[in-house]
């Protein structure tokens, strides 16, 4: 199935390929070992960050527009299935996000939360 990775270092967005929940791990950042979705769409899409991410080297986060404070490190946007609950191909596509998601550096986050 197919997903969106959010590259904070990059800044950028990609379409990357997911076949299980390994995978999720992977595109997130080589120290994730568990993640969680502090974000869900109407159309069922989700966003995957590290749960530990302000445990590891980080070097910036991002925000939705109307969001209050960032998350940090790279994320992952994947589709659920309202109906089973099981992941499916994400429907939220790239130049939606590009217009709703802003890059912070680790700096712009620690004076956010501060």
């Amino acid at each position: 199935m197919k997903a969106i990775r959010i590259d904070v270092t990059k800044k950028t967005f990609e379409v990357v390929e997911i076949s299980d929940y390994k995978d999720i791990y992977k595109h997130i950042g080589e120290n994730c070992s568990m993640f969680e979705v502090p974000y869900s769409f109407d159309n069922g899409d989700a966003i995957y960050v590290d749960e530990e991410g302000l445990y590891h080297d980080f070097e910036g986060g991002f925000k939705m527009k109307d969001w209050s404070y960032p998350v940090v490190g790279n994320a992952l946007i994947l589709g659920t299935d309202f109906e089973t609950g099981e992941s499916q191909s994400v429907l939220t596509k790239v130049e939606e996000l590009q217009k709703h998601i802003m890059f912070v550096s680790k700096q712009e986050f620690y004076n956010t939360v501060s």
